[in-house]
């Protein structure tokens, strides 16, 4: 009976304990972090809100929050969430990338173009930061740029980033560029085989180079993967 009892009290300690564990703003932040890497982004919402209800001041779940928000499309959430942030520490070089991504789909480009030489001032090597801005002169039209901020994210990797990569193949195909287009956007592809927006734009390329076939394999491709916003190209 004694043994009953101690074995009793022993497994309520442990629930008690793994769910005092479970209840942590890290816990919940980590799991809005797994979610948003899913692509389940307003699951990931709710996981960091769980995450700020404990911790409000919590910055990895502020800045996580910020980044799902703004892959729905909620910009104006987004930059309050990166703006929280940066009130809690300025020079925390995510947060500076998150308001110019969440900037740019506000359509201010002029201040995402600040927020992202910010990030670069305060760390150069930032690659995403440099990708970023890549990707904010490719939608200005101003594709040589892309193509050389792409470039410098990729240099400081020592290694392809598939969204670097992505990048820059669509900056060149822009530029009339196309075999040279595909050949990157195949190296993308390699990195992130189910990332439906790269399908997206190797079904662009190949339709500039005349591939009606390809191209839209490669779109039925992108609809069978999960969905993300990037603009308007979207599935």
């Amino acid at each position: 009976m004694k043994a009953l009892l101690i074995l009793s009290l022993l497994a309520l300690y442990i629930s008690s304990a793994t769910s005092a564990e479970d209840n942590t703003s890290a816990y919940w932040t980590a799991q809005g972090d797994v979610l948003r890497e899913q692509y389940k982004f307003d699951d990931a919402i709710q996981a960091y809100d769980k995450a700020l209800k404990i911790n409000e001041s919590h910055i990895a779940a502020l800045a996580g929050k910020g980044e799902a928000l703004w892959n729905v499309g909620r910009y104006n959430e987004s930059l309050q969430s990166f703006e929280e942030v940066l009130n809690l520490s300025p020079y925390y070089v995510r947060a500076w990338v998150g308001k110019g991504v969440a900037l740019h789909g506000l359509g201010n480009f002029t201040e995402s173009l600040r927020s992202y030489d910010m990030a670069i001032e305060i760390d150069p090597n930032y690659a995403m930061a440099w990708n970023d801005k890549a990707w904010l002169f490719y939608k200005q039209d101003m594709y040589q740029e892309a193509v050389d901020n792409s470039d410098r994210a990729i240099e400081i990797l020592n290694r392809n980033l598939a969204a670097t990569i992505d990048t820059k193949a669509v900056a060149l195909e822009k530029l009339g560029r196309n075999d040279e287009a595909l050949v990157w956007i195949d190296k993308a592809l390699e990195l992130s085989p189910t990332d439906s927006i790269v399908w997206i734009h190797k079904g662009d390329i190949l339709k500039a180079l005349g591939n009606k076939t390809g191209s839209e394999a490669a779109y039925a491709k992108a609809k069978e993967l999960p969905e993300q916003n990037l603009d308007e190209s979207s599935v």
